[in-house]
């Protein structure tokens, strides 16, 4: 739900099963939504990051509170795709 209001909600991946070849598309097709969820994450991250030292420079505290929280809620988001991208890899 979080994901959803700050705009970075995953469009989930339908793993049907099928033959072999189907599984493997399967398996690439989702390592690569995986990779592109981090990708634009990641994206999202610098912006932020660029608030937070742009904030950290002025005197509004409340917006810069508010910019590392979003910056660790970044964080957070990208911890799933990056494990299960991790476990498609090993």
């Amino acid at each position: 739900m979080n994901a959803f209001r700050h705009g970075l909600a995953a469009v989930s991946i339908n793993t049907t099963t099928g033959t072999a070849d189907d599984n493997a598309s399967t398996d690439d097709s989702s390592a690569n939504a995986m990779y592109q969820r981090l990708r634009q994450i990641e994206v999202e991250r610098l912006k932020v990051l660029t608030d937070v030292h742009n904030l950290s420079a002025s005197h509004d505290l409340d917006k810069l509170h508010t910019a590392v929280r979003r910056l660790a809620a970044l964080e957070r988001y990208s911890q799933r795709p990056h494990s299960k991208l991790k476990t498609y890899i090993l």
